[in-house]
């Protein structure tokens, strides 16, 4: 009787274990959107670290310059930070209007770090 209802808590446990907070949640996409309010204004990346923000964006790296972007949704994600869904609208070094769908994963480990998840498909 007692393993049963262990184990029955077991999976509730495991679920919030992976769980953001809503502050990280709103954490993580303030970060996200001053990172890339810092590309659209043709800052360079490093211009964030006063804001303790760190991010690692290829395309900024690789000379595009942003025009817009749209947050589309911020999630939690089980064992990891938060993740942050975003349209970009940019043109690259040679004038090609490119829009294209991205997932940044936010860790919070004194700094707000910010990647880009290189296997994230694109929603229909």
């Amino acid at each position: 009787m007692r393993v049963a209802s262990l184990l029955l808590g077991l999976p509730i446990f495991v679920a919030l274990a992976g769980c953001s907070k809503p502050e990280d949640l709103n954490k993580a996409r303030a970060g996200v959107e001053s990172a890339l309010e810092a590309w659209k204004k043709a800052q360079d990346p490093k211009s964030l670290a006063g804001q303790d923000i760190e991010i690692n964006e290829p395309d900024w790296q690789s000379g595009h310059r942003l025009l817009d972007y749209t947050v589309k949704s911020s999630a939690s994600q089980p064992q990891q930070g938060p993740r942050v869904v975003v349209v970009l609208n940019m043109k690259s070094k040679a004038g090609k209007t490119v829009t294209t769908e991205v997932a940044y994963e936010v860790i919070f480990a004194g700094k707000t770090k910010i990647g880009r998840d290189a296997f994230h498909v694109a929603s229909p």
